[in-house]
């Protein structure tokens, strides 16, 4: 992935102008100045990632100034500062070898000091954990927003993020992306008072509607979006794909990265649909990938509010998920896309074959998904309500 801009250390961030979203200055009150940091510890731009990108690209600057801190070590670790600075936005990247190093505990303390934050956004079970101990007895209002949790990982990130709910408990403020993540957190007994549903958005402005036409024995150009793990149904995309009757020449692109990525590029070979499959990792920008999509699919095992869900919804691409709460949140069954179990490959693949024979259908569902990310789901609208939260916390501190 080439971003053309080079790393810098934390001593001295590169900086661009910060976003100012236009006439958004009338929306807020003059006298609040509040600055704001958002935390990632992340290997790439995922959903999160995008989520605080659309926030700051709609927030009014002028009043709410902020900065992006993404932490980590590994390869790719870095490629949210670079995405973030080309955007306009002022970031900084922590080096932190291993899970939970005391120097970036450190070297986060001395930039929320020097950058004189008022809130400190966390956005993860690692940042949650890395932003409580860094902000400790400092007057910083701590908040997470809740991105979903995970599901079939294994015993060590389960364990991972039933400490980060321990630390959760004394933030100051709580943000689940979905009515399911709100009810989760209540019956862990969080306290009521801390948590608030603003719901997920997404960034209109980055696509423009546009629906590909097709007759039923066209090619497709199916697309999967995110982390390349077990738990987002992945090899059961691949084995339902190498099943279905599709027309000739349709494509599967896969963008992103992760763990399992070796395993699915084997798996692919192994099912004789390596020149059907396109492995492309990850990206700066979604957009125009999605544009020449007829269809996402996104067989999660679990999901919050899937950004890239919406972000399809937005660019007119019929949805293919699973029926598990975030997605059911957003696609409503032979309405706005089409739902099928969970690591059901029988099921995925006949919704494959139905969407390929049905251009119709997927059309109609594509036009319906439009207007309900613009009528619910624009990141304008969440910027809104984040700019009276943050406004809420600096009257308040």
């Amino acid at each position: 992935m080439t971003y053309g801009m080079e790393r810098t250390s934390l001593g001295t961030p590169a900086i661009a102008p910060t976003h100012e979203a236009s006439g958004a200055a009338a929306r807020a009150p003059a006298e609040i100045r509040c600055r704001i940091a958002h935390l990632h510890s992340t290997l790439g731009v995922y959903g999160a990632e995008r989520w605080t990108l659309a926030l700051l690209k709609h927030i009014d600057a002028s009043h709410f100034p902020s900065i992006v801190v993404s932490v980590g070590a590994k390869a790719g670790s870095d490629a949210f500062q670079r995405i973030a600075i080309g955007q306009g936005l002022r970031a900084f990247h922590i080096a932190q070898p291993g899970r939970l190093n005391p120097r970036a505990i450190v070297e986060l303390r001395r930039l929320l000091l020097r950058e004189r934050i008022d809130v400190l956004h966390t956005h993860g079970f690692k940042s949650d954990v890395l932003g409580y101990l860094a902000a400790a007895h400092l007057p910083i209002e701590l908040v997470s927003t809740i991105h979903g949790w995970t599901a079939g990982e294994g015993l060590r990130i389960r364990a991972y993020e039933a400490i980060s709910r321990r630390f959760l408990r004394r933030f100051d403020r709580i943000y689940p992306l979905s009515p399911e993540l709100l009810s989760g957190l209540a019956r862990q007994s969080f306290d009521l008072r801390k948590l608030h549903l603003i719901p997920n958005g997404v960034d209109l402005d980055n696509f423009e509607f546009r629906f590909n036409p097709r007759r039923p024995d066209d090619a497709l150009s199916l697309l999967f979006v995110g982390r390349l793990c077990r738990p987002k149904g992945t090899f059961e995309l691949l084995n339902a794909y190498a099943r279905a009757g599709l027309p000739t020449g349709t494509q599967l692109r896969i963008v992103g990265d992760g763990p399992a990525r070796s395993e699915l590029e084997a798996l692919s070979r192994s099912l004789g649909i390596t020149d059907r499959v396109e492995f492309i990792g990850a990206v700066a920008s979604i957009g125009p990938i999605l544009e020449q999509s007829h269809a996402l699919v996104l067989p999660s095992y679990s999901e919050g509010v899937p950004r890239a869900v919406m972000e399809a919804f937005a660019a007119g691409v019929p949805v293919i998920g699973t029926a598990i709460p975030g997605i059911e949140q957003l696609v409503h069954d032979g309405t706005t896309g089409l739902l099928v179990p969970v690591a059901d490959v029988p099921s995925l693949q006949r919704a494959l074959e139905r969407l390929a024979g049905d251009p119709r259908l997927a059309e109609r569902m594509a036009g319906n998904a439009r207007r309900l990310v613009v009528e619910k789901f624009s990141a304008r609208r969440m910027a809104r309500e984040f700019e009276r939260e943050y406004a809420r916390m600096r009257k308040t501190a």
